[in-house]
């Protein structure tokens, strides 16, 4: 076997038994890896009464072929359960060197049911495998918990995931920080683990040679790849400034930066930029296992009132989040808040847009300072954020519902239709109305409002795919039969796993899988599997009870606005039908054909 390890590791948390089984080889080449593989295994261990909080849901974290090997970018992996932000499919991936260190260790993944009663740490010594008391850590954050285990391990490099108190507290969009402040922050991974008491996981390999296929070959092609790549312009841009390098072309040129929680069409970014991070804050960079981009930003604040020791830069989300849905141009008061949401564990999307909700709502006059516990947010100061993440966290007060999501804070006020979210999962920082395939991808995305399900933006901007049929002609147009195409091409990165941000096709992925596996795998087979794994989503999402009937946009965003979007809304509607047309499913139901279903080998599922 090679690519893979062959091996899962089960941890039971209410008993302490820990057992290894053997990797299904008929779903490691239907599903290979990461979020596919972790959607399968999902599937046949929950049911639509299984309490996203309870010990039944099982936490899953799963590797994939390219992790750890030569692969650039191939630190990725993904946390997958069920969501107890939005009772549908969970899942999140992340960078870092945590996968890879577990491939390290010989295992593909890691499946931990039960729950302790508890606080209690897991850590992965190669065979050696022990469940240790967390007491200790717990009420600590995420920096400490990372310093502390470093120290009482002994490992100075181990891959650490670790909540905060977020997570402790069962916050709904509580996130899992992984090594230098990655998170695995979308769909409230983090309270699962909180809900076992699970603090953290650390794990420790030694074994650092992945066997693949063909090693010389990789070794060539990998290089081919990073030489073609560093020339380009968004592989250099993420490099050299971060992803927030991007703030300044997605507000002014596209429209599509988000600002005054959606409501603002033209909002001057320049200061929150990658740019200005690197003319004034920057102090370094960081970069995820075999990254050749080194996207992470490293700041310092000396002085000031935003005064901070050396940590993890705001990339593209925050800098949203923080700065311009606040109408907040202060790029130190972003920095600041960044580290805070990481601190206490908390999505930086979901939590900063559900805190950007009550400033709009403050302001519209919808709710009051006494329902914001004596709290009076202005637009552009960030202190009132600072103060209502600390609620959130600690779940104190308005904090509480807030802790909740938007969703559930606006049907407290009696104004859920005007929270950014779809499907209970917060809208990310890429506007509709900038891009129009990010309608569909919204609205249809296995996980709720997701941009890395099928970020539309990049191909909207002039990314084609040849492999996966994917060619845009026009952002302000009608592409969802594109939308389904690069959902499905996204399935295969995000099960391979490979980076988002890194240049690549349906073809040169297509030659990485055959370099790491050996599999004789064709484009044509590659395509049928991203098909097969989105829909493998969906019949998760439908067991869980998912309705088609949720897939509409906010209310918030279908309001034209000034500026680069030209006042374009895409009709939601309209965008629907082509998507179930070209994926052949029932709209009505939301259900794939039986015939379709057959056709990708799940028709025992029908």
């Amino acid at each position: 076997m090679v690519g893979y390890r062959g091996r899962i590791l089960h941890v039971n948390l209410t008993d302490g038994a820990t057992t290894v089984k053997s990797l299904n080889k008929r779903f490691m080449r239907q599903f290979i890896g990461g979020a596919g593989l972790g959607v399968r295994l999902l599937y046949d261990m929950i049911e639509s009464t299984t309490d996203p909080l309870g010990p039944e849901n099982p936490l899953i974290f799963m590797t994939g072929p390219f992790t750890g090997t030569a692969v650039p970018t191939s630190g990725k992996s993904t946390f997958c359960a069920r969501s107890p932000k939005t009772g549908l499919l969970g899942y999140s991936t992340v960078g870092g060197h945590f996968g890879a260190d577990l491939k390290f260790a010989g295992y593909d993944g890691i499946v931990i049911t039960g729950s302790s009663k508890a606080p209690c740490y897991l850590i992965v010594e190669d065979s050696d495998v022990e469940i240790r008391d967390a007491q200790h850590l717990w009420g600590k954050d995420t920096e400490q918990v990372w310093n502390v285990l470093k120290e009482e391990t002994g490992h100075r490099v181990a891959g650490i995931a670790r909540i905060g108190i977020a997570g402790e507290n069962l916050v709904k969009y509580a996130s899992i920080i992984v090594d230098h402040h990655r998170a695995a922050g979308r769909t409230g991974l983090g309270a699962v683990m909180g809900s076992k008491k699970l603090k953290a996981i650390v794990i420790h390999g030694s074994d650092r040679k992945i066997p693949v296929a063909d090693e010389e070959e990789l070794s060539k092609y990998t290089m081919e790849l990073n030489k073609d790549n560093k020339e380009d312009p968004t592989f250099r841009m993420y490099s050299d400034l971060g992803t927030a390098g991007y703030t300044d072309m997605a507000s002014l040129m596209y429209g599509s930066f988000p600002a005054g929680y959606y409501t603002v069409g033209n909002f001057d970014t320049y200061n929150l930029s990658g740019t200005s991070v690197k003319e004034t804050i920057l102090v370094g960079k960081t970069a995820c296992f075999r990254c050749p981009i080194g996207c992470g930003r490293v700041v310092e604040i000396p002085e000031g009132k935003y005064k901070m020791e050396k940590f993890a830069g705001p990339e593209l989300e925050v800098t949203g989040t923080m700065g311009s849905l606040l109408l907040n141009n202060n790029a130190e008061a972003v920095a600041y808040a960044n580290m805070m949401l990481d601190l206490y564990g908390i999505d930086t999307i979901s939590g900063g847009n559900t805190i950007a909700f009550a400033y709009y709502l403050f302001k519209e006059g919808k709710i009051t300072t006494k329902d914001l516990d004596g709290i009076s947010p202005e637009w552009g100061e960030v202190d009132s954020a600072l103060s209502l993440m600390a609620k959130i966290a600690k779940r104190e007060g308005i904090g509480d519902v807030m802790a909740e999501g938007s969703l559930q804070f606006g049907e407290r006020f009696g104004v859920a239709e005007l929270a950014a979210q779809v499907n209970g999962l917060e809208l990310p920082q890429h506007d509709p109305r900038g891009f129009s395939g990010l309608a569909a991808g919204y609205a249809t995305s296995p996980r709720g409002a997701c941009h890395m399900a099928a970020d539309m933006y990049n191909v909207q901007m002039g990314q084609p795919n040849e492999a996966f049929g994917i060619e845009s002609v026009d952002r302000f147009a009608n592409e969802a039969d594109l939308v389904a195409k690069h959902q499905d091409f996204r399935c295969m990165t995000n099960s391979a796993v490979i980076c988002n941000f890194y240049p690549l096709d349906g073809a040169k992925l297509t030659r990485l899988l055959h370099l790491v596996t050996g599999w004789d795998i064709s484009t044509e087979e590659v395509v049928m599997t991203g098909e097969r794994i989105f829909t493998m989503m969906r019949l998760l999402n439908l067991k869980l009870g998912y309705s088609p009937k949720n897939e509409i946009l906010p209310k918030i965003i279908s309001k034209p606005l000034e500026g680069a979007t030209e006042g374009h809304v895409p009709d939601i509607d309209e965008h629907l039908n082509k998507w179930y047309e070209t994926r052949g499913w029932s709209r009505k139901t939301g259900r794939p054909s039986k015939k379709r279903l057959k056709v990708l080998g799940l028709e025992a599922m029908a």
